[in-house]
Formats: structure tokens, C-alpha cells, sequence
């Protein structure tokens, strides 16, 4: 069973979209990633910028901290500080994104306690005393602890370390791991396994509320678009910070936290989704500085107002020249601190605005519908030209981006490089094989009638070649045989200057062409100072004789114009003007029109009893003195068109006797009531000719010489005929044909 187009050209689609996604699928090259995660940061900026949740908050140390209250670190009695104004500000969450690994020792401990042997040797200074039991008692890392401890709210974050030897996992840590495990239809993957753990100082980490990690997932190239609900370490499975906060706010206890390994985090009654890692996407809010940001020297001096923190999740963290916690986002090229990226994890999460990365069964959907896609659009080019193919090769991918966008907008990250890539082949493909193996034969169409044809009725036969049988099919045609009269003697005035006899051919041949062709007709040939043409083939058209009478007269009309050019020529270059007259026959019928030649060289032409005739036809335009001759057929088949009728001839090499006419104007023409008198008294001289009455033939012709100038030569013909009647009548059988003797 042979294939249709449109299935052959969509399955060729089907088929190379199907090897290129099997292509991607097992090649994990960083640059189709690197490409996909492009795209994704493109469809947040597309996406813009989303409001987040009035629930969280951020306090970052800044430059002008670090101007007002000294460098970097700063005292651990300032965050001390900090908190006790966070909670008299009524803040319901505090999440320190600092990390408080070492223990802060302004004074060393030798003279810290030669300050307190001295107060207790003093007497009667008690000014003395009170300054130096200050400087002994100094305690950073105990006030902050005191105050952590006071508030009950606090989460600190730990620092996971990854490919040294694997330690001991510390008793505190162990107490903030995952207590509940629920059941996960998924095994999960990990491919990050902690082997070591960077606590804060013992004294804080007791303090604390809870612990929570703070390891940023980084993508293969170097974006920080996930983060990890849970990472194993020593048995365990440790959470996030992010998470810690959201489940605190949530005002869930953390034994009832629980992980389904594999799919994701149950806070209570919100479920959050992950992949396989345990990995979570950040559905980024906007740029820097969308959440709202207040900096660490106002809050220490009391100068942020309670309603600005009451209630919220209070995230205080670091973000100053110099501070490497900063990494890129979607929106813009500045960096935006690490601080402000947890408070867009924690508000995902809030919100339940999360980003699925094209979770089961949507990769088998999407592979549906590329390739569907794909089949489709193979099909659909099959029926478009292939310029025109070729702009609708866009549409599929531009239809798969439109449909990307949108399901992100929904919240589902779906694939968009590979499935471009494999509807670009696909399209590729359709396009290259449509070009090298479908429009071949369209372009052999082309080359071979483009000079015989109007280019848009090329373009239409190149298009549907199925239009065009070439071996050959019979349809009634128009033919037309248009010559240049006395055209030797003009090429004698020419036996110093052939090349100047070939440039008069060719400015009589191309506007004879133009018109021929403007007017649907097809060139079949030159032979010298001739043209033959016809119409109706190889592409229909019903109007075939009135094209063809249109088209005789307008060569007439042009030709008038090529003789005041060749004139005025002549005159400037001082030598004579020969006047270019033509003569054209036209007849229709039956013809056989196709490849027509030998098997190494043919060409498009037509064949038949029609086509002779009128050759003859044109050759008898000299013997009735009038430029266009038509036959009886083609009178019939366009009727409206200014004609009068010649005679009944038999031509030379026929027997038969045809009715021929002269061609003389437009249906506008033959509709004036001067044609329509010359018509009426034209047809009595026949009429009184072909009855041998040939005193009222005389007087019939005296009328007609009277009407129409171009008519003097066919009426001195009559004239000699019916004198030669006279003294030499026909007989009684005579039936008024004259028979030719010449072409």
C-alpha cells in the first residue's frame, strides 16, 4: 500500500522527533542542562515578579551596620540584643542565618581570671571593683545563649560538609532529624551524602529551639535553584532550616513533621512535594529586595517599629561587601543574598506555590505530545508550498513555548530545550526531504517551463505537479502563429550586422512574449521571426479562445509602438526604416499536449490536426491582407470578440473547407453601430458572391469599401475575384470554397 503524502511526511516527522528525544534522554551532557535551567530563568522573568506572603521578614547585616557598630564579626552581645528587641517586637519566628561555629573570646581566659582575683583582693574601690567583675564576667556566646534560651523561638542553622572522613553525628543534631517517616510510593536518591557536620558552639546549639541546615543545592551550572527538605548524615535525616521555619510558624510540632523519602514534607495538613533528592524548587518571588528588608543597626537601636516584625518569621542574616553568602538569580544579574533566597524558600512553601519539575506521568504526556505534535505538522506542511512550509515550521515551536510558559504558570516546570530540539529536527527533516525528494520534480516542472510560462501559473504547476500528465493528454486548445511579414528582405539589410538581426528579433520576440504569457498562454517555440503559442494546457483554462484573441490583438497594439522606436532609431542614426508588420493565425481544437521529443532531450509542446491549421491560418493573413486570421472553431468558441468572415477555404494540403474569419477588435468594438452597419453589408457580399450574382455582389462590395480602411486589401480581392467570375463562371456546382495553392 503506497503511503499518502501527508502520512509519509508526518511519519518522517514522527519518527526523527522520537531519535532525538531518545538522544537527550540518554545523553546527561551539562549543556542540554545548562540550556534547560537558561529557559527556566527566562520563564520567571516572563513569568515577572510575584508578591510574596506578608509572613516573613529579613534583618541583614549591611555596610552601614558595619560603619555604625564596628567590623566584622560583630559581638555576639548585639545579637543578644537583637532578639530581645525581636521579641519585644512580638516576632513568632527567629532564624538565624549565621553561622555561630566558633565561641567569641574577646579577653583570653588567662586574663579573665587575674580581672576576678584582682576584684576579690580589692577593698574599699568599688568602681574598680564593679570594672574589673565586668571584664571577668564577660561572657558574648553566654549572653546570646541566655537570650536564645529566653525566647524559645530560635532556630540556628548547622553547615553540612561533604568527602572527608565521616564523623560522629552530634547528640544535638540527632534530637532536630525527622521523627515521622510516612510511607512513599518512590525510592529516593540522594546524591549528596554529609560526612561531616559544622554545629554552632555547644552553649547556643542547647539554647536553640531547633537546628535546620543550611547547604545550598546547587545546579550543574552553579545556580542555586533547589533546596534539599532532607539531607542523610549519620543515620538520620536532617532538615532544612527553611522547613524547620515553616513548620514552627505553622505552629506544628516537629514529632509531628513527617518525610515521605522520595516525595516530600508533611507540615500537618500541607504536604510538600519534592523530587526523588528530596530537593524542592524555588519559586523565586521576584528580584533583590522583594521581601521586605530592614538593616541590623536599626533593629539593635530599637528604630524598626513593632508592626513591622510582629507576628512574622524573622530571618537575620548577613549581606555586605565583601560576604561571599550571595549567589544569581532569575530576575536581573545582582546576586541576591543568601538570606533573602531562604525567605523565598520559606514563603514557596507557605504559599503552596510550588514548581513540580515535570512530575510522573507528565514525561510520558510530554513525550506524547511532541511527538503527536511532530506527525501533525509533517502532515500539515505536506499540503503547503514550501516556502509557506517552511514558515509554518516555526508554529510547533512556537506552540510547545506557548504551552511551556503556561504550565509554569501553573506550577509545573516542563521540559522545553529537548522537545524544541526534536520538533526542530522533525521539521528539518520534513523540510530537506520536501526540498531534495518531493519539490525535485517541482523543480524540473520549473526549470523546464519557465520560459514558456508566466511565473505564477509555474509557481502553480510546480506546486501540484499532479496537474501536469507528462506523457501526454488531449484537451482542446488555442493555437496562435504569429510571423513577421517580408521578413527576408529586412534580414538582407542585415548581411553586414547578424547580431544586429538578432537583437530586432528579440525586441519583437520578448514584448510578444510578455503578452502571450500575461495572458495565460504557454510559448512553445521560436522558429526564426515566428512564435507559436497555445492555451489551455498544461494548465486549464476555460477561456482559452478569448485569451488567445486578447492576446493577438495586443501584439498588434505593440507593435505599433516597436515601429515609432525602430523609427526613430533609424532616423538618428541616419540610415533607413523598414516597417514591421505581422500576421498571426489562430485555431482551436483537439490537441495532444506533452513531452514531446527523444529520451535524451524533449520539451513541453502539443500536437494535432488544430495545430497545422493554424499554421495555414497565419500564411493566409497575407492572401486576405489582414493581420489576424481565425478559424471557425475559435469564432464559435469566443464569440463576442469583433470579427468579420472571410471566406470558405480549403487550405493547402486539406480538402475540407473551413469558415475563416479576420480578427479585427474587442467586444466593444463589435458592439458600435458602425461594425454592426460593415457586418450587415459584409455579409450580403457573401452572400450575393457565394449566389454567383455578381452585379449585387458589386454593389454589396462598393458598400463595404466605403466602411472600414483596413479592409481595402480583402476588398480588392473580392473585386478581382468577381471580375474573373464574370467572364469565367464557377458553375452550377460550385460551392464558393477557395482552395489555396499556398501556405
Amino acid at each position: 500500500m503506497r503511503l499518502t503524502r501527508g502520512a509519509r511526511e508526518a511519519g518522517l516527522a514522527l519518527v526523527v522527533a522520537a531519535v532525538v528525544l531518545l538522544l537527550f534522554m540518554l545523553d546527561g551532557s551539562s549543556l542540554l542542562r545548562g540550556l534547560e535551567t537558561a529557559s527556566l530563568d527566562l520563564r520567571f522573568r516572563l513569568r515577572g515578579a510575584k508578591p510574596p506572603g506578608p509572613e516573613v521578614a529579613v534583618v541583614l547585616v549591611d555596610d552601614r551596620s558595619l560603619a555604625s557598630l564596628g567590623r566584622w564579626p560583630l559581638s555576639r552581645h548585639l545579637f543578644a540584643q537583637a532578639l530581645r528587641n525581636l521579641d519585644r517586637a512580638g516576632a513568632k519566628v527567629i532564624v538565624f542565618d549565621l553561622l555561630f561555629a566558633e565561641p567569641e573570646q574577646p579577653i583570653p581566659p588567662a586574663l579573665r581570671d587575674a580581672a576576678r582575683t584582682a576584684a576579690s583582693d580589692l577593698g574599699s574601690d568599688a568602681t574598680l571593683r564593679a570594672a574589673l567583675t565586668q571584664l571577668a564576667d564577660d561572657d558574648p556566646d553566654g549572653d546570646l545563649a541566655a537570650a536564645i534560651r529566653a525566647s524559645a523561638k530560635v532556630l540556628l542553622p548547622v553547615a553540612f560538609t561533604f568527602g572527608g572522613p565521616a564523623g560522629d553525628e552530634p547528640e544535638r543534631l540527632s534530637d532536630s532529624a525527622y521523627a515521622r517517616f510516612d510511607k512513599s510510593p518512590v525510592a529516593p536518591v540522594f546524591p549528596l551524602t554529609p560526612t561531616g557536620a559544622v554545629m554552632p558552639v555547644a552553649a547556643l546549639a542547647d539554647a536553640a529551639t531547633g537546628l535546620g541546615h543550611v547547604n545550598i543545592a546547587y545546579d550543574r551550572d552553579g545556580a542555586p535553584r533547589y533546596d534539599y527538605l532532607a539531607l542523610p548524615f549519620g543515620g538520620d535525616f536532617i532538615p532544612s532550616i527553611a522547613v524547620r521555619a515553616a513548620a514552627a510558624f505553622l505552629g506544628v510540632p516537629w514529632s509531628d513533621v513527617g518525610l515521605a523519602p522520595g516525595t516530600g514534607v508533611a507540615l500537618g495538613g500541607r504536604f510538600v512535594p519534592t523530587d526523588r533528592a528530596m530537593r524542592l524548587v524555588v519559586n523565586y518571588r521576584g528580584p533583590r529586595g522583594n521581601f521586605p528588608t530592614y538593616s541590623f543597626v536599626d533593629l539593635v537601636a530599637g528604630k524598626v517599629s513593632d508592626a513591622a516584625l510582629a507576628g512574622k518569621i524573622v530571618l537575620l542574616g548577613a549581606s555586605f561587601v565583601g560576604n561571599s553568602d550571595s549567589n544569581a538569580a532569575p530576575f536581573g544579574s545582582t546576586p541576591m543574598p543568601g538570606t533573602e533566597r531562604m525567605a523565598n524558600i520559606v514563603d514557596t512553601i507557605l504559599q503552596r506555590d510550588f514548581i513540580a519539575e515535570e512530575p510522573a506521568p507528565w514525561p510520558l504526556i510530554v513525550m506524547g505530545a511532541v511527538l503527536l505534535l511532530a506527525a501533525a505538522t509533517g502532515a500539515a506542511t505536506a499540503r503547503l508550498p514550501t516556502r509557506t512550509a517552511a514558515v509554518a515550521a516555526i508554529l510547533p515551536i512556537a506552540v510547545w513555548a506557548a504551552a511551556v510558559q503556561s504550565a509554569f504558570a501553573l506550577g509545573l516546570w516542563l521540559p522545553l530545550v529537548q522537545p524544541l530540539a526534536a520538533l526542530a529536527a522533525a521539521m528539518l527533516a520534513v523540510l530537506l526531504f520536501r526540498y531534495w525528494v518531493v519539490d525535485r520534480e517541482g523543480r524540473t516542472i520549473q526549470g523546464a517551463f519557465r520560459h514558456y510560462l508566466a511565473p505564477d501559473m509555474v509557481a502553480m504547476l510546480a506546486a501540484d505537479p499532479g496537474r501536469l500528465k507528462l506523457g501526454g493528454e488531449t484537451r482542446a486548445m488555442t493555437l496562435l502563429f504569429c510571423d513577421i511579414r517580408g521578413f527576408t528582405a529586412i534580414s538582407e539589410q542585415f548581411k553586414t550586422n547578424p547580431q544586429g538581426l538578432t537583437q530586432l528579433i528579440n525586441r519583437f520576440l520578448t514584448p510578444m512574449t510578455d503578452i502571450i504569457m500575461a495572458r495565460r498562454g504557454t510559448i512553445d517555440k521560436y522558429m526564426g521571426d515566428c512564435v507559436m503559442a497555445f492555451w489551455n494546457a498544461p494548465l486549464d483554462n476555460p477561456a482559452h479562445a478569448d485569451h488567445a484573441c486578447d492576446s493577438a490583438l495586443a501584439m498588434i497594439s505593440a507593435l505599433e509602438a516597436i515601429n515609432l522606436q525602430l523609427e526613430a532609431e533609424a532616423q538618428a542614426q541616419g540610415r533607413p526604416f523598414h516597417l514591421l508588420k505581422v500576421g498571426s493565425g489562430l485555431n482551436s481544437g483537439d490537441c495532444v499536449g506533452g513531452n514531446m521529443g527523444s529520451d535524451q532531450r524533449f520539451d513541453y509542446s502539443v500536437l494535432g490536426d488544430a495545430v497545422n491549421l493554424a499554421s495555414r491560418l497565419e500564411g493566409q493573413s497575407k492572401t486576405y491582407g489582414v493581420p489576424i486570421v481565425i478559424g471557425e472553431a475559435t469564432r464559435a468558441a469566443a464569440p463576442d470578440w469583433a470579427a468579420l468572415e472571410l471566406d470558405l477555404i480549403a487550405v493547402k494540403g486539406k480538402r475540407d473547407a473551413v469558415r475563416i474569419y479576420a480578427l479585427l477588435g474587442d467586444a466593444a468594438t463589435a458592439r458600435a453601430p458602425e461594425f454592426a452597419s460593415l457586418v450587415a453589408a459584409h455579409a450580403r457580399l457573401l452572400e450575393r458572391y457565394r449566389a454567383q450574382d455578381w452585379v449585387g455582389a458589386r454593389a454589396a462590395l462598393a458598400e463595404c469599401e466605403r466602411r472600414d480602411d483596413r479592409l481595402a486589401a480583402l476588398y480588392a480581392l473580392y473585386a478581382e475575384r468577381i471580375a474573373y467570375f464574370e467572364t469565367n463562371a464557377p458553375g452550377e456546382n460550385w460551392d464558393g470554397v477557395f482552395v489555396a495553392t499556398s501556405k
